[in-house]
């Protein structure tokens, strides 16, 4: 078996141990390859391409350290990762799937030199002529240092006949191809051609300035990569945070990117930090590069300082600090879909929320349909909106394939840049007619005159505040039946991606209500589920949260 795919057994048999998206990147591994000559996945694992990357690697000298002057030696997880970036190709095309590599490791596990190695072959060696390669990073000191490490391959190697040598400049005159260090500090991007860029420990990076330039240049090369290669982070809102949020819903197969590479090295977060099992789940290097003396230094001054803690979690264990886990457990929700079609409900009663957008986003109808005595769980019928003027726009800024949820169906649109209040007025009615709509909750922001057009047709309304008094015990009741996989949306994608983004505030008293504001992407179809479930609680006559209701 090759390295690659006996990696990736090891990992899902247990004998490697690893984190939770360690684990997925290699359940995603696997299942590509039973995938192979499938119709509507055009991709070949062609292991040629990887051994090609493996023999130009080890062919190069460790230049510092205990290792220096020896062959290097790539470990399984780096075979496993590398080689998957090379080895997997477009079956008619000839061309390279993966398109943008996203790797968050610990340090000490060998970033810098596998940036490096792929710095190189990609640039030098990857048949592209003219190819540029490019280190980004917030200063040009941080980009230097993977440039520096190409430069100590190149010069401490038989590549020295080949390529040459500058303070800030490597290039290959048989190729006509160069590699230079560039810092959002200083440098100038006109004129750009890259086809490979390097994003050096993302997480400092503040904004997308230089990493929207750099993705945009690489639009005229025919198999360009982009690397992001970093530690965790401790800020959420940043790019390097945006990208880990995307990564994870890609490996949880939320959303679908199939030229997006992902690898996580990480502990997980019931982990106790000061496990030695924990440091080897955390570090695919360890006992390698990463020696146990030094993680026990560091655990001693972490179980006595809690800065110090932070900063070993964060750095050494790989996990984000000063950020929000999922609040939903995805694993349930997925374990309550099952097909059905709407006609199905015909006749039945539902209870209806909405969540209502500033016009320009998101708005969630949702018609929630309680168990019966033949059917155990809840079934949800989202309806969601939005406006068609900005839709690929908002898709880039909430990393969310918008564009591909219309085309099936989860995603409506309407004309121009804001929603139309009549739009919502004409769904819900339609329920009205299909259904036996027994009550509809309602936030009063944002509601305009929608609550008393619905009046006017025989509708009962309730406003309801999205707070945490009035929406708790809905929560509750809700997280509850979505972890025993009682809440069947029909395989919505777009309802399971705003299951996955919701992260609630909590209360002193352990209440809570989810926060857009804390929640990593859009929530609308959640909050409306919620509404309905309120309605439904309250006419019921199960215990109100709050009194202070307004009733339409």
């Amino acid at each position: 078996m090759n390295a690659i795919d006996a990696y990736a057994e090891a990992v899902i048999a247990g004998r490697v141990p690893a984190g939770k998206y360690h684990q997925l990147a290699c359940e995603r591994h696997l299942r590509d390859r039973s995938r192979e000559g499938r119709r509507g996945f055009p991709y070949s694992f062609v292991l040629d391409r990887a051994e090609r990357f493996f023999r130009f690697s080890e062919k190069l000298r460790h230049y510092k350290g205990e290792w220096a002057g020896q062959q290097i030696l790539l470990q399984p997880h780096q075979k496993f990762r590398l080689g998957s970036l090379f080895a997997w190709l477009h079956r008619d095309t000839g061309l390279r799937r993966f398109r943008a590599c996203y790797f968050e490791i610990p340090r000490k596990n060998g970033k810098s030199l596998e940036a490096a190695l792929i710095a190189l072959y990609g640039t030098f060696f990857d048949f592209e002529p003219g190819a540029e390669g490019y280190m980004v990073a917030t200063k040009r000191d941080q980009a230097r240092i993977v440039f520096n490490d190409c430069k100590r391959l190149v010069q401490s190697s038989g590549l020295r006949t080949r390529i040459r040598v500058l303070q800030a400049n490597l290039h290959r005159e048989a190729t006509a191809s160069k590699i230079e260090p560039l810092g959002a500090d200083k440098d100038s991007t006109d004129g750009l051609n890259p086809q490979l860029v390097i994003i050096d420990e993302a997480h400092a990076m503040k904004n997308r300035g230089m990493i929207d330039v750099m993705e945009t240049a690489t639009g005229a090369r025919r198999q360009p990569i982009v690397f992001w290669i970093t530690t965790a982070g401790n800020d959420p809102v940043t790019p390097c945070g945006d990208q880990h949020h995307y990564a994870c819903q890609v490996l949880e197969r939320v959303l679908h990117d199939e030229q997006l590479l992902a690898f996580i090295a990480h502990a997980d977060e019931k982990d106790d930090p000061f496990a030695e099992s924990t440091w080897r789940k955390a570090n695919p290097n360890y006992l390698v590069s990463v020696k146990k003396d030094d993680l026990v230094a560091l655990a001693r001054k972490a179980k006595a300082m809690q800065a110090a803690e932070a900063a070993f979690k964060q750095k050494r264990l790989n996990l984000w600090v000063n950020t929000d886990a999922p609040w939903l457990s995805l694993e349930g929700w997925r374990n309550g879909q099952s097909h059905w079609n709407a006609d199905d409900m015909l006749g039945e009663k539902c209870w209806i929320g909405i969540d209502l957008s500033s016009k320009i986003d998101l708005t969630a109808i949702a018609a929630l349909f309680p168990p019966t005595e033949t059917r155990r769980k809840w079934r949800l019928i989202a309806r969601c909106l939005s406006p068609a003027a900005t839709l690929e726009q908002r898709a880039q800024r909430d990393r969310a394939p918008y564009p591909i949820w219309v085309q099936r169906g989860w995603l409506e649109t309407n004309p121009d840049n804001q929603i139309d209040q009549d739009v919502v007025k004409a769904i819900v009615l339609e329920f009205a007619h299909r259904y036996q709509v027994q009550q509809i909750g309602i936030d009063p922001w944002n509601a305009g005159n929608l609550r008393k057009h619905l009046e006017d047709e025989g509708l009962g309304v309730l406003e309801i505040p999205q707070n945490i008094p009035q929406m708790n015990s809905a929560c509750k009741s809700f997280e509850a039946d979505v972890l025993d996989g009682l809440i069947d949306a029909n395989h919505n994608e777009l309802v399971q991606w705003a299951v996955r983004n919701a992260v609630p505030n909590w209360d002193n008293k352990g209440n809570m209500f989810p926060s857009k504001k804390r929640s990593r992407g859009r929530i609308d179809p959640v909050i409306a589920t919620l509404l309905a479930r309120k309605v439904f609680d309250l006419q019921l006559g199960l215990p109100a949260d709050d009194p202070d209701l307004v009733t339409a």
